[in-house]
């Protein structure tokens, strides 16, 4: 559930309307081959995890590649982790500034934002997880009536061509999907708490499954309610159809309801590598205690969050993240798999023994 939430609690906001201009009509299917890309990347998360299951990620680096090396990765994962919490806090204070809160400043929602994820991720992972365990049924109902609701507005035929704009383009939106879904290179920061390691890749893939299948759906139904010209004239095309659907006259304005159960998940995720990001900064200073971190991170966070002036500016933040760091989501594991096969045949053993 964790991963879920992480792959798709922001992205699908903006998904179509980054995906769309690049695969047109074909967009939902860049989606699900994004999945299929974020699906490999859940198996060399797994497979990492099965090799060093109580370990954090600088721990399993530095036992690989020793202790120089080894933080240098650490400190690409922390500064990954820390451009997903700004680059999605600012998605979505954008969200909700825009649709509800026009005459809020925007520095009192994101440190609202930040005020939240600071305090879950001092509780721990544990409380994070138990939490969406509660909010995650609740999320997938409101997104299933939604779904429902919407079916007397849908246009199938804007779906045609199913090919979009080539099978070159739907190969480049994949890419910038594949960014949504390698999110998952995030639960390396806390996969070792998990009670059962057993089946760590099947659990980071399902999670990446619904993830994905969440967005595909978001972005088909934008598509064919909104178009592929509307689309492209709207800033977060998810609200946009929340907005377009009602049941008469009992739900009106339902986008709110919708928003505010988002707004949860949202929170969620960026508690979640909020707490990733810390922990990694704590393994690379050698810390005991990841909470002193909170405070100073959470305020360099909001400041950075801050940085973009405009949506425009947010967009384009946004698509420079999904253009380079699916490369980044690959490697990583891959890289610490290699070196973990490496290591452990240089010692005589077999890919296996750790299991």
């Amino acid at each position: 559930m964790l991963v879920a939430v992480i792959v798709f609690s922001t992205g699908f906001l903006a998904a179509a309307r980054l995906l769309t201009p690049v695969a047109g009509t074909a967009a939902w299917i860049s989606v699900l081959l994004g999945g299929v890309i974020g699906l490999v990347i859940a198996w060399l998360v797994g497979s990492v995890s099965s090799a060093f299951p109580e370990q954090n990620l600088v721990k399993i680096a530095e036992d690989i590649f020793g202790k120089p090396f080894g933080k240098v990765i650490g400190l690409t994962f922390a500064l990954y982790c820390t451009v997903v919490v700004v680059l999605g806090t600012r998605e979505f204070v954008l969200a909700i500034s825009i649709s509800f809160l026009e005459r809020t400043p925007f520095y009192v929602t994101t440190a609202v934002f930040f005020i939240l994820a600071s305090y879950a991720a001092y509780l721990g992972i544990e409380a994070i997880a138990r939490v969406c365990f509660i909010f995650f049924g609740v999320v997938i109902i409101s997104i299933a009536i939604l779904g429902v609701f919407a079916i007397p507005v849908l246009v199938p035929g804007r779906l045609l061509p199913l090919a979009g704009r080539g099978v070159i383009p739907i190969m480049r939106a994949a890419l910038l999907t594949a960014s949504y879904t390698g999110e998952a290179i995030v639960s390396l920061a806390f996969l070792r708490h998990l009670k059962d390691k057993r089946h760590v890749s099947r659990a980071v893939g399902t999670g990446v499954a619904i993830g994905t299948a969440i967005m595909a759906m978001t972005v088909a139904y934008g598509i064919m309610m909104l178009g592929t010209g509307g689309i492209s004239r709207v800033t977060y095309p998810a609200v946009e159809t929340a907005r377009m659907v009602g049941a008469g006259e009992f739900l009106e304005r339902g986008e709110i309801l919708f928003l505010a159960l988002w707004f949860s998940v949202a929170i969620l995720k960026l508690a979640s590598v909020f707490y990733a990001a810390i922990t990694a900064i704590a393994d690379l200073l050698n810390l005991d205690n990841y909470r002193r971190l909170i405070l100073p991170f959470g305020i360099i966070s909001m400041v950075l969050s801050s940085i973009p002036a405009n949506v425009a500016q947010s967009f384009a933040a946004v698509e420079h993240f999904l253009k380079y760091t699916v490369w980044y989501a690959i490697a990583l594991p891959a890289l610490l798999l290699i070196g973990a096969r490496m290591l452990r045949h240089e010692k005589g053993g077999t890919p296996d023994d750790s299991r």
